[in-house]
């Protein structure tokens, strides 16, 4: 399923409400979660060492750790460094005992089981982009059970309702492409889960971003009804004016632009972007997903030979020697426009290289149906298979 990626995205919640913890304590929460947005991960990462410094027992600093490994591993390096993967497991599962022991000596603060309902659910959504789904179902389940503890406990807490409603939403979309998920009574119901997005994205501390993050994802990938473009670009407009520097805020709102036929739009945009990329203002990686977002937004806009020249450059891009993500996906996808142009032996010898490459991100089926058949499509359809 399309947006499982976006898994991470939970992550940015550094559970806690403002005013129930010290001052300070808030301050470096929030200052981490400003960095995680921003991807300065060494500045992230001693950001939540202070908190962890300032409270060694409480499991915001615990879980702030996961969230920083999993972001860099996600974004920072396109999942191409599984030592990073390995570092997110293990401080999941340290967050997940320090949450736990928390909660046993703390069995009122609702804060600790918000904490570690984030942390489970973080474990289960990761379960979930790994196809690992009774896993996922089981760790779900729990991160359910704290949250509506945390939201008992104190109602006037909007973060829980992240969880919450990610948890009724997905739990209804995903048995519906995930058979062994479907034989379980999930209790999922998308449309309330919307709902608490939404209250999160109103009312949460620390949620406000990531909820209208997920709805983003939610409004542009949702296959039964509750597909959205345009209110995904309000919301991804809303982010961006927060963190109009980041990186990855921007492509999310590049990509919700592009499913809203909005392409004037997205190629001035993203010539921006690349200005600022070639100046050495992002790294590498980011220069290739912005050169995938442009080829394929001029490939929609019918300006073929541009778009095969942006996807050329992006499958050119290389870190340390070595393909990126975007660069593999970029050879598929000018292999796939060079099809659609009547050029078969030049997309078959991009399908070929592609398919050669370690097939870190499950991209190789992709070449392997290029080399099947040709592209026909003249629409060039969603920008990567990644998610929104």
């Amino acid at each position: 399923m399309r947006g499982l990626r976006r898994a991470c995205c939970v992550l940015f919640l550094l559970p806690a409400s403002a005013g129930a913890i010290p001052p300070e304590m808030d301050r470096q929460l929030q200052g981490a979660l400003d960095l995680l947005y921003a991807m300065k991960w060494q500045e992230a990462d001693a950001a939540v060492q202070g908190v962890i410094a300032m409270a060694p027992d409480h499991p915001y600093g615990h879980f702030g750790l996961a969230a920083v490994s999993m972001i860099h591993y996600i974004y920072g390096v396109e999942q191409a460094d599984p030592a990073l993967l390995e570092t997110f497991t293990e401080r999941t599962d340290d967050a997940i005992v320090k949450g736990t022991a928390w909660v046993k000596k703390h069995p009122q603060d609702a804060e600790g089981f918000m904490a570690l309902g984030a942390a489970y659910g973080v474990s289960a959504r990761l379960m979930a982009v790994r196809h690992r789904w009774l896993k996922a179902y089981w760790h779900g389940r729990t991160a359910v059970a704290h949250l509506k503890k945390a939201a008992q406990l104190d109602p006037s807490m909007g973060d829980p309702w992240l969880g919450l409603g990610m948890y009724d939403y997905y739990s209804d979309a995903y048995p519906r492409v995930a058979r062994v998920l479907a034989k379980l009574v999930l209790r999922g119901n998308r449309s309330r889960g919307v709902a608490e997005l939404k209250r999160a994205a109103e009312a949460g501390t620390f949620s406000q971003i990531v909820s209208k993050m997920i709805l983003v994802e939610i409004f542009l990938e949702d296959q039964w009804g509750l597909r959205d473009p345009d209110q995904a670009v309000r919301l991804s407009a809303e982010v961006r004016q927060r963190y109009p520097d980041s990186a990855m805020v921007q492509d999310i709102d590049f990509v919700a632009n592009y499913e809203a036929a909005r392409y004037p739009e997205v190629l001035a945009d993203v010539d921006k972007f690349l200005e600022r990329a070639r100046r050495g203002e992002y790294d590498p990686l980011q220069l290739a997903k912005a050169l995938v977002i442009q080829g394929t937004t001029l490939w929609a806009a019918d300006r073929r030979e541009e778009g095969l020249a942006a996807l050329r450059a992006a499958a050119e891009v290389r870190v340390d020697g070595k393909a990126t993500r975007w660069g593999v996906w970029a050879e598929i996808r000018a292999g796939n426009l060079l099809d659609l142009m009547g050029r078969r032996p030049e997309a078959l010898a991009l399908y070929q290289a592609a398919a050669g490459e370690p097939d870190l991100w499950d991209l190789r089926q992709f070449a392997k149906a290029g080399l099947r058949a040709p592209w026909t499509d003249a629409y060039p359809g969603h920008i990567s298979p990644f998610g929104a």
